[in-house]
This record gives C-alpha cells, sequence and structure tokens, in this order.
C-alpha cells in the first residue's frame, strides 16, 4: 500500500488489519511472535485512525513489558468498540468529536478578542480545519511503532523529550499546520540552550546562554534530525506533506574522529598513578576496574557495568568476556555490539580472574552487584558520574578538551591503528559493523582466538 504505515495491512478480502511485531526480548513475557487485530472497516482513513488507537495502547504494554511486569492483551479495544460490539457509527461519532473541538476553538478565539487581547496564532483557526493528529499524537504512534522494532527505550526517551521541547517552542498543534517559520523558531530557541538542559524549556534561554556555555553544534544537530525524522514519519503516513525541517542541520568543517579525544599516555599514567585511583580492595570495585577493563577492552561503559559473572567465559580454555543481551536488564548499542572478546594478561595480572571467582563464592550474580539499574542510563548512571568527578580532579577536562570514559574506545582504537592492525579486526574488538558487504553479511563473528592477537597488542606502558 503506498503511504501507509507498516502496521497497516490490508487482507485479500479489502479489510485492514493491525499488526506489530513482538521485540525478540519481550516474547518470553507476551507469548507470542506478533499482535493482530481487525480494523473492521474497507476504509484506508479510518483504518489509519484506528490503528493510532492501537499503536497508543501497545507502546504501553511494551512499556509494562519493558519494566518485568506480564501484559494483559484482552485490555486491547478500539475506541470505536463497546463491549466488543462494533459501534456501527462510528465514524459519525468521530465527525462530531470534531466539530466541538472547532467549536471549542472558536469560543476560545472569540473570548479572546472580547477581552481586547490578540488571539494567539495557535488558537485561530486555518482557513481549512486541520484533521491531521497533534505533534504529540504522531511522537506517540511512532514511539509505537519504534518500541515493536526494539529500538531502546532511553532512544525513544530522548526523543520524547526533544519533540516536548518543540511542543514548549511552538504548541501542540496539528502536525500539517507547522511551517517553515516555525522550525526556524525551534531551531533559534534550541540554539541557545544551555548543555544537559533538553528536558525542559528554561524560563528565559538568551540569559542562560549568556551566564555559560550553549549545547554543541553536534547535539544541536541530533536533536533538529529526531525532530526531521518525526516529520518523514507523518508525511510517509500521509498526515503532512512535506517535512518543515529538512535541511535545517548545521555542516561542520572537521573530521569525525577530533569529536571526542584519546588519552594521550601522559593522561593514563597520572590517571592510574594518582592519589585519587582507587585501590584493589575499595568497598566499591567497579571503581577500581572499569577504568582498567576499559582500557584493555575498549568497552563502552555501561557494556562493563551491566556484565553478570556467567558473561565471564571460557571457551576451548581462552578466558573471555562475552558482551551480550542475554538478560532483560542488559543492552547493546547495536546488533554487531555483541562479542567474544579474550581477556588482556594484564588484567590477568591485576587479579581479575580471581575478583570474579570471589564474587562468584560470595554468591552474586552481577561482576558488579553494588551498581544499581537507572530507568533511563542503565547500570553506568553512578559509575558514569564518579569517573567525570575524578577526571575534573585530575585536571582532563576544559576548555576545548573533550575527554571521559568514551576517550578509552578512542584511545585503544587509535593505539591499534597507528600499529598498522587490519581495521576489521579492530572492529571485531570493538564490536562495530565491518566494513564491506562481504563481511558483514557472510562472514561470522571473529572467534576469540582470532581477536587474542589483536587485544594483546594493547601495550600501552602506563601502569
Amino acid at each position: 500500500m503506498a503511504n501507509a504505515p507498516s502496521y497497516l495491512l490490508l487482507s485479500r478480502h479489502s479489510v485492514y488489519y493491525f499488526r506489530v511485531v513482538v521485540p525478540d526480548v519481550l516474547r518470553p513475557l507476551i507469548q507470542r511472535k506478533e499482535i493482530r487485530r481487525s480494523l473492521q472497516t474497507r476504509c484506508k482513513r479510518e483504518a489509519m485512525i484506528r490503528a493510532r488507537d492501537f499503536l497508543a495502547q501497545v507502546q504501553q504494554l511494551f512499556t509494562e513489558a519493558f519494566q518485568g511486569n506480564k501484559p494483559a492483551l484482552e485490555r486491547l479495544h478500539g475506541a470505536w468498540e463497546t463491549g466488543g460490539t462494533r459501534l456501527h457509527g462510528w465514524a459519525s461519532w468521530l465527525r462530531q468529536q470534531r466539530l466541538v473541538e472547532l467549536c471549542e476553538a472558536l469560543d476560545l478565539s472569540s473570548r479572546s478578542k472580547q477581552l481586547g487581547h490578540q488571539a494567539s496564532t495557535s488558537v485561530l483557526l486555518p482557513e481549512k480545519p486541520s484533521y491531521a493528529p497533534k505533534l504529540s499524537e504522531v511522537q506517540q504512534e511512532l514511539d509505537a511503532l519504534q518500541a515493536a522494532q526494539g529500538v531502546k527505550p532511553k532512544t525513544l526517551q530522548d526523543k520524547q523529550a526533544v519533540t516536548s521541547l518543540l511542543i514548549d517552542t511552538i504548541g501542540d498543534m496539528p502536525v500539517d499546520l507547522v511551517t517553515r517559520k516555525d522550525a526556524l523558531e525551534f531551531k533559534a530557541f534550541i540554539t541557545n540552550l544551555p548543555p544537559r538542559r533538553h528536558h525542559r524549556k528554561p524560563a528565559d534561554p538568551t540569559i542562560e546562554a549568556e551566564a555559560g556555555e550553549t549545547i554543541s553544534i553536534t547535539t544541536l544537530n541530533n536533536y533538529l534530525k529526531m525532530v526531521s525524522s518525526l516529520f518523514n514519519f507523518a508525511a510517509k503516513a500521509a498526515y503532512c506533506k512535506g517535512n518543515p525541517f529538512e535541511g535545517l542541520q548545521i555542516k561542520q568543517r572537521r573530521k569525525v574522529n577530533q569529536e571526542r579525544q584519546a588519552f594521550t599516555e601522559e593522561d593514563l599514567r597520572q590517571l592510574f598513578s594518582s592519589e585519587s585511583y582507587p585501590k584493589p580492595d575499595d568497598p566499591r570495585p567497579h571503581k577500581y576496574w572499569l577504568p582498567l577493563l576499559g582500557l584493555y577492552t575498549g568497552a563502552r561503559m555501561n557494556e562493563l557495568c551491566q556484565l553478570y559473572l556467567d558473561d565471564v567465559v571460557s571457551p576451548n580454555g581462552l578466558d573471555c568476556i562475552h558482551f551480550r543481551e542475554s538478560r532483560a536488564d542488559q543492552s547493546l548499542k547495536t546488533v554487531t555490539s555483541e562479542r567474544m572478546l579474550p581477556i588482556h594478561s594484564k588484567l590477568k595480572a591485576l587479579g581479575f580472574l580471581e575478583y570474579v571467582e570471589k564474587q562468584r563464592q560470595a554468591g552474586h550474580e552481577r561482576l558488579f552487584p553494588e551498581l544499581t539499574r537507572h530507568s533511563k542510563h542503565g547500570y553506568a548512571h553512578a559509575a558514569s558520574k564518579w569517573f567525570a568527578r575524578l577526571r575534573e580532579r585530575l585536571g582532563l577536562k576544559g576548555e576545548g578538551v573533550r575527554k571521559d570514559f568514551h576517550s578509552f574506545r578512542h584511545t585503544v582504537a587509535d593505539h591499534l591503528k597507528q600499529q598498522g592492525t587490519d581495521e576489521a579486526l579492530v572492529a571485531g574488538v570493538l564490536g562495530h559493523q565491518a566494513a564491506g558487504i562481504t563481511f558483514s553479511r557472510y562472514g561470522k563473528d571473529y572467534r576469540p582466538e582470532v581477536l587474542l592477537p589483536v587485544v594483546e597488542k594493547i601495550t600501552l606502558a602506563v601502569l
């Protein structure tokens, strides 16, 4: 079907159906591979509106499932149904609801003029009333679809926060009424936002910008990209004709590898030799082991923080860490992030395997049981804040300096690159997509014994 969302199906009897695939990680809880419901109509426009109703409900069910609660599928029902019986006058009811909304808007506009105030542009009615869904409704629909496609909850929350910023700026208007002028207004607004303020609208962003730094161009472009994807979805669903945010991103004239810096050997010596660096017997062992694991694996912080003791394995007698999503509370950035990585000899010499065994004997399940899971940031939430404070104390943060825990990953990649290591092998260590269709489609993951000599090439003399 042209211009029809993927969750809308047309049967051979010309009746429309709603269908979404249940993510693999939720299937044991939901106990089915897909959710499918008849929309009981042959009218495409009516079917799309009914499908949106189901999408909002499915989103709520998936959210409950991600939280570990078994969703009640019997709660799924259409707004056009009552007690399981189809309302034959549903289309008429929908038109009445639109007429009520229209009258309310006219009444509000009339009252505003009587008070001597100019009516807001969000209240004045267009020459032709819009029947398109509002921005918040389109975002809910997109969230439900992407959740069904396996998009991570944190990513969905980030997109919701940016859409809330858009609504704060231009109002929760029908999606087909948003103009290029509105898009430019939003871009001007977020340009003045200070860092880490995307979750709410500042009282006066201009004043806050004068008081300190504003968001980076990279962050600005990410916000615009998220909103642009929302309108691309809306256009594909025939809710609007075009994307007013297309082409608004700012081009940066710099290399991608300059966006975050690697640690120098001097940085690393300063880090690991500092009095501030935790000792092996620290009651919060993640503080001792995380930087070392970051240096000798190149793994992301959350990949390390969420490890279970049974993720430390020994296939064919080779000690490895298996980065994977074997549990509901484990999450990898991409499907290629899963990998079996040999444990560096330096980590063994420092007693990592003995630490693992000690945790097993103590009856723990997780590698760092003292870390608790944050609903949005995973197990790395507290550890990330701790490392940021440590970095600041050591002077590894300042004007033009972009070094954080992820810099370990850049350090490993650059160290192996300078030794002439094959890019595909480095990608295997870091869990990146292999370049080219031959390896990415037909080649299997590297075996641990193949990656062992690559891991042992990490020979930074800093300890």
